[in-house]
């Protein structure tokens, strides 16, 4: 697999791995959010009351609960990682399967146009086997004249030339075809290899989260478990914006680094798919002069044929003259019998050389429509984004606002809908990140140039970084977070780094 290509892709799982790793207590983690704010000047009494109320409850647990809620956070912390190496593994996946997929797809053009110059070049063998090198000389040795032998002499020369050109094609496309199957048993290796690692990750996070359950279900089953649950929840949702600032900070700062990479990428492909559809284009070209080749030597085969009968008539009417009648017959039905099945060989031979170029040129005409799709594809995505105007559209088909905007404080509203629930995008943009979080579920960010739209509670993503998305582009189902709640999701909109109302 191309690394530089994947690199936009698995970035963002890079800067965000181990963002949950719980080296901080739930404590401590408070303590230091109350700290921030005072720094910021942002904690009202409220604020400062209800986190010093939560640190108290969390301290006045028993030291098994402190115990059970710590190992809770490391393995959350665990979690999320996984989770979000499984995202960068399926990135992958998808990134080698289609490479896998496009070499398989020139191997199919490169197989049709060796089977073709294979059935050329044994015409070209059987053709020299039949002729000898007398008829070379013999050819030259009918000219009536200079000017004659000097026309046979190019033409034969001409001749010589051609199949010279289509040995060597041979040999350079057998080469092709060996470099593609040596490409494709590769990339095959390297799909396997993902898939390896990707299904070691999905073993570790199923014995995380089984874990996971087993001290959930040990803490529910008493009334002390409930407390000190309800008190981390508690301790989530007040360290939920902190969390989410620090998400969108993070990532705008890499936003330039990602756009830039992203850029890179989708050029690169695109110079490599012009080349690609004019190499097509090329051999269309020589397949289409190949058509024209054959459908000439056909029209000079029925025109010998045409020719060859009526002399055969001629003779056998000679002949009949000059010896018994049913003798000559008998010659000529052998001699017609014989021509006969040659010519029918030859037809063959030429309806099988017809329907390889046939075969050619269907695979040809496929692979320019993948190409093509490809190049509309990263021309679509190489276009800037157009500028942010009129409103947002909602970004929950059928949902409705469960929290407004600046409810308890929060900058972002809560919006809910039934089971299975699709968020979509906003606004058109590109995929920033796509990443997970033990408390918030699934999180999608999308890049409206001057503003950024973030989708957090998602259970499910539906999107890649780097994707290219339309107003009401599906992103992701909702109901993927424990703080927000079954059947909702939060959003959020940033207009030049500032949160604001999005006005539903």
């Amino acid at each position: 697999m191309d690394v530089r290509r994947a690199s936009l892709l698995v970035l963002l799982g890079v800067l965000l791995l181990g963002q949950g790793g719980g080296a901080q207590t739930t404590s401590q983690k408070l303590q230091q959010l109350q700290q921030e704010l005072q720094q910021q000047r942002q904690l009202s009494a409220a604020q400062a009351k209800e986190l010093n109320r939560i640190r108290r409850t969390i301290q006045n647990l028993s030291a098994q609960q402190k115990e059970a809620l710590a190992r809770l956070d490391t393995l959350a912390g665990q979690v999320a990682d996984l989770e979000n190496e499984l995202a960068v593994l399926n990135t992958r996946t998808a990134l080698a399967e289609q490479q896998l997929a496009d070499t398989t797809s020139q191997l199919g053009v490169t197989t049709a146009r060796v089977e073709r110059l294979k059935g050329d070049v044994r015409e070209i063998l059987n053709l020299q086997y039949r002729s000898r090198s007398n008829d070379y000389l013999g050819l030259l040795s009918q000219a009536r004249s200079l000017s004659d032998l000097l026309i046979r002499l190019r033409y034969a020369n001409m001749a010589g030339q051609y199949n010279t050109r289509i040995i060597a094609n041979l040999k350079d496309e057998v080469a092709t075809l060996d470099a593609q199957r040596a490409q494709q048993a590769q990339q095959t290796q390297t799909l396997k290899d993902i898939g390896a690692r990707r299904n070691a990750a999905l073993d570790r996070l199923k014995t995380r989260r089984g874990e996971q359950n087993r001290l959930l279900a040990g803490l529910r089953d008493s009334e002390q478990g409930q407390r000190a649950l309800a008190a981390q929840r508690q301790a989530d949702r007040a360290l939920t914006a902190r969390t989410i600032d620090g998400l969108i900070t993070q990532v705008t700062a890499e936003r330039q680094r990602i756009e830039a990479e992203r850029q890179r990428r989708l050029e690169e492909e695109r110079k490599r798919r012009e080349a690609e559809a004019r190499r097509i284009r090329i051999a269309q070209e020589r397949a289409r002069q190949e058509a024209i080749r054959l459908a000439a030597i056909r029209a000079e085969q029925e025109r010998i044929a045409r020719e060859q009968a009526a002399q055969r008539a001629r003779e056998a009417a000679e002949r009949a003259r000059q010896v018994a009648r049913q003798q000559a017959e008998a010659q000529a039905r052998a001699q017609a019998a014989r021509e006969a099945q040659q010519q029918a060989a030859r037809e063959q031979q030429q309806r099988a050389r017809e329907q390889q170029l046939q075969r050619e040129q269907a695979a040809l005409q496929q692979r320019s429509q993948q190409v093509q799709a490809a190049q509309d594809r990263v021309t679509q995505e190489l276009t800037p984004l157009p500028a942010v105007s009129g409103p947002l559209g909602f970004p929950l088909p059928g949902g409705q606002v469960s929290a407004p905007y600046g409810s308890g404080g929060s900058p972002w509203v809560v919006l809910a809908a039934s089971d299975g629930s699709q968020a979509v995008a906003a606004l058109p943009g590109n995929v920033l990140a796509v990443t997970y979080y033990a408390s918030l579920g699934w999180v999608v960010l999308v890049d409206h140039s001057s503003a950024i739209s973030a989708y957090f509670g998602l259970a499910e993503p539906l999107v890649s970084v780097g994707a290219r998305v339309s107003r009401g582009t599906p992103l992701g189902t909702v109901g993927g977070s424990q703080i927000i709640g079954p059947q909702r999701m939060a959003f959020q909109y940033r207009l030049n780094g500032l949160a604001v109302n999005p006005g539903f």
